[in-house]
């Protein structure tokens, strides 16, 4: 739409299209131009400066991880360590050795589960806490777990055949798991707050820091419909 100087944009007074502002007749609807009608826009950089505006000096604050985005950050984990079954499965069927489906990809399962166990440990992240920007801290003073720690949470939701997880799922705030209470450990969500291991991570595959992934936004840019 043409703007003037100021920030002031000119306007059909008919259908309200934008004209140009030596216009003599409306490019849409052919209303003839004897008078415009001028609409104050704010200029964009003030938008922006607006829209990002924060307390100056402001710390962030530490953020406990939803249930939906903990349970993401697990199926992605999961998704890690079974994705060398399929390679090995078809190497099994192509050479005829069952074998490899029997022993190697169970051997295979358990040591990308146990390298994820180590780096879990060592830096509070896994696949997929990487990903959507989560960290997993002790509860004490939010530090990196260690390995002892993640383990024995692992071992403990496994043990439990995943029950060891149900409180994060049925509360609405964010809430520790059995597994979690057991190894005093807890998830923090550092794409929406702070980082207490490093910089405030932007997360990956989120592009809303809401931290229960409710928004959807869609792959298409989909185009403003112009309502007469």
């Amino acid at each position: 739409m043409p703007v003037k100087p100021g920030g002031m944009a000119l306007e059909c007074p008919q259908c309200g299209s934008g004209v140009a502002p030596n216009a003599r007749f409306c490019p849409a609807c052919g209303q003839p131009l004897t008078a415009r009608v001028p609409v104050a826009r704010p200029a964009a950089s003030s938008v922006s400066r607006t829209a990002s505006a924060e307390p100056a000096g402001a710390p962030a604050q530490i953020r406990f991880a939803g249930g939906r985005v903990r349970c993401t950050s697990f199926l992605l984990d999961f998704a890690a360590m079974i994705s060398p079954a399929l390679p090995l499965s078809t190497a099994a069927a192509v050479l005829g050795v069952a074998e490899v489906i029997s022993i190697v990809v169970p051997v295979a399962f358990v040591a990308v589960w146990l390298w994820m166990q180590i780096w879990q440990g060592l830096t509070g992240k896994t696949f997929g806490k990487a990903m959507l920007g989560l960290r997993l801290v002790r509860t004490a003073d939010h530090r990196p777990p260690g390995v002892a720690a993640t383990l024995l949470r692992s071992a403990a939701c496994v043990a439990t055949l995943g029950s060891a997880g149900l409180p994060v799922l049925v509360s609405p705030a964010p809430r520790d798991g059995w597994h979690d209470r057991l190894s005093g450990l807890t998830v923090l969500d550092v794409a929406a707050g702070a980082n207490p291991l490093g910089p405030r991570q932007r997360a990956t595959l989120r592009r809303s820091t809401d931290p229960g992934l409710n928004r959807v936004h869609s792959p298409v840019p989909v185009p403003a419909v112009r309502r007469g």
